[in-house]
């Protein structure tokens, strides 16, 4: 995946929309290029030649005039950008940049949901505009390093995608890693190296970011007990949660809630 490092997004617009159960329109052009950054749910797109479907950490960018197919098919909570950028583009840039560092982007993400609900001004639109940029700068340096490591850019795996589709559709539930290798017909190594080789992360790193992200929210947004949210992000009990949750997010669940909540 080849971004141009000269390209900058200038924001337009930007609307937070949570648990949209479906598009008031089916398909749409626009004036001015757009953005769906996806922080919940699913959906299914046509861009042109481009088709697939998105969840939680894609980013998927529609061309001026183009037109954008769409169908939720899971409730979908998303960033609406309208942008134009610093200067024209010289390539076709691609449709869906699915971004890897999940905790950087779900940071992002949480700031940009608490400016949603601030009065519309400059101060907001500037600070939703910086956010913007951050991710748009963190898709460069992912690619770039994509680029260094394989010598070139990542080739599409259709296969190892659809493995990426079915952790998603079931990561709250009971999903079998070495199930989907040997669907593949490999062993789970060779499943493992070539699912980092795409997404830059192991099959388990992929699904646990999945699971905490939704844990993220459920600790912000509810009151549910440790051991409930547990059960609803996959995991067999409070105990084990709490320790994945403390490795990766560097803070424990309890810490987590009592910081962030406002």
């Amino acid at each position: 995946m080849l971004l141009p490092s000269c390209l900058e997004p200038l924001i337009i617009s930007q609307v937070f929309w949570k648990q949209k159960k479906a598009f008031q329109l089916a398909e749409d052009r626009y004036a001015e290029w757009v953005l769906f950054a996806v922080t919940e749910g699913r959906f299914h797109y046509r861009i042109g030649e481009a088709e697939g479907e998105a969840g939680f950490g894609d980013l998927v960018i529609c061309p001026p005039l183009m037109l954008f197919e769409r169908e939720i098919l899971e409730p979908l909570s998303f960033h609406f950008y309208r942008f134009e950028w610093n200067t024209q583009p010289e390539s076709e840039l691609p449709v869906v940049i699915p971004l890897m560092d999940r905790s950087r982007l779900a940071s992002n993400y949480y700031y940009l949901e608490r400016l949603s609900t601030q009065p519309a001004d400059d101060v907001k639109l500037a600070r939703t505009g910086h956010l913007l940029k951050d991710l748009w700068q963190m898709a460069m340096v992912e690619a770039d390093q994509a680029r260094a490591k394989h010598r070139g850019p990542i080739e599409t795996d259709v296969c190892i995608e659809s493995a990426a589709r079915k952790i998603s559709e079931h990561a709250f539930g009971r999903v079998v890693l070495k199930q989907l290798s040997e669907e593949l017909g490999q062993s789970p190594v060779q499943f493992t190296r070539r699912f980092q080789a795409v997404y830059g992360q192991t099959p388990m790193d992929y699904l646990t970011s999945l699971r905490l992200h939704k844990a993220q929210t459920l600790l912000l947004e509810t009151e549910l007990t440790l051991e409930q949210i547990a059960e609803q992000c996959g995991y067999e009990n409070g105990f084990y949660f709490s320790r994945m949750f403390n490795k990766k997010i560097k803070v424990s669940p309890s810490a987590y809630r009592k910081s962030h909540r406002i």
